[in-house]
């Protein structure tokens, strides 16, 4: 959450020509609703179930796909080892005070956070982080930079570029 997957993962797409998925957004058409109303109306568990069919419909495309998924997704039951068969898994780190700051404009959009502030939000972040890392861990590469600028983003893709080809 926060850690720029959607706004990276759609410029990503853009200059490696491929399309954009947002699990995130997938979840949203399919219930037709905003995630915050989902978790409102419909509860957490609903939320997450049609986030594993979203991550499910995005890793069954036979073209290649730069995939945005929600923070937890990928530490859903089996979701991580599948991904990671069936594409290269970029986790993103950014530092702690980088989050926080992102994570303060449109929180109320956050449903995890909405109602946290100051240290409990912070306190909130880092429980969240310490119960995702083995997860997020066994990602292919870990990207711990805060890639806001076209040659850091150049220079991350540059990294990963062989992996892409083949």
């Amino acid at each position: 959450m926060g850690s720029g997957k959607s706004t990276l993962g759609k410029q990503l797409a853009e200059r490696l020509g491929r399309p954009f998925v947002d699990t995130d957004e997938q979840v949203e058409k399919m219930l037709g609703m905003p995630a915050r109303e989902v978790f409102d109306t419909l509860g957490e568990s609903a939320f997450r179930e049609a986030e594993q069919d979203a991550l499910s419909d995005a890793l069954r495309l036979n073209d290649p796909i730069v995939l945005a998924t929600g923070g937890g997704t990928p530490c859903a039951e089996g979701a991580m080892e599948w991904m990671r068969r069936r594409s290269l898994v970029v986790a993103l780190q950014p530092p702690m005070d980088v989050l926080l700051e992102r994570l303060k404009q449109g929180q109320e959009h956050r449903p995890l956070i909405r109602d946290k502030h100051g240290k409990d939000l912070q306190q909130t972040l880092e429980r969240m982080m310490l119960t995702r890392a083995a997860c997020y861990g066994s990602a292919h590469v870990i990207w711990r930079q805060t890639l806001e600028t076209t040659e850091a983003i150049d220079e991350a893709l540059a990294g990963i570029q062989w992996r892409l080809e083949g």
